[in-house]
């Protein structure tokens, strides 16, 4: 999150980060508190800010605002996007933001076991899926780093919509 309130990321991994952050309180203040210590470092000078200072502020008092592409991604996604199948099965839809798609996965559905070899982010949106490492709910914000290996499933009973952020790269770096 501070590379994210820093903007330091791509439009891809931003949308991620904006998507985190709209739907999760977690996301809200982990933004929040990114903002103030990168503005008390800034007010003070490099590792010079007071830790009273930061610690007293709350997630209202710093506020990330997320790009209007969010809001736009949600409405795609309220009407229904246009889902094609994948050669797994897994259906995916184009969010018109370069290294960013939508992943849609029906109850009990999985994704093949697969690795990565750059830095992948996942947000949920709608459902819920697990992946060996844990459970993860609307809102949360997966993460897939290099060398990971997991095999992503829908649990529940209701399909799991997820935002799919990744660097541009050839097919095979999914096999690694």
């Amino acid at each position: 999150m501070m590379d994210h309130v820093a903007g330091n990321h791509s439009a891809a991994f931003e949308l991620a980060g904006d998507l985190h952050v709209m739907l999760s309180s977690e996301g809200t203040e982990a933004a929040a508190w990114w903002a103030a210590i990168g503005g008390a470092l800034l007010e003070e000078g490099p590792l010079a800010a007071p830790v009273h200072k930061v610690s007293t502020l709350s997630a209202a008092e710093v506020r990330h605002k997320p790009q209007a592409s969010v809001d736009g991604l949600i409405r795609q996604i309220d009407k229904g996007p246009r889902w094609r199948r994948g050669l797994t099965g897994v259906r995916y839809a184009a969010t018109g933001t370069t290294g960013a798609r939508l992943m849609k996965l029906e109850p009990g559905q999985s994704v093949p076991k697969h690795g990565h070899a750059d830095l992948e982010a996942t947000v949920v949106i709608q459902g819920r899926f697990s992946d060996g490492h844990g459970t993860y709910k609307r809102g949360d914000l997966v993460l897939g780093e290099p060398g990971m290996r997991h095999k992503p499933q829908a649990v529940g009973d209701e399909a799991c919509v997820c935002l799919v952020a990744q660097k541009p790269g050839g097919f095979w770096r999914n096999f690694i």
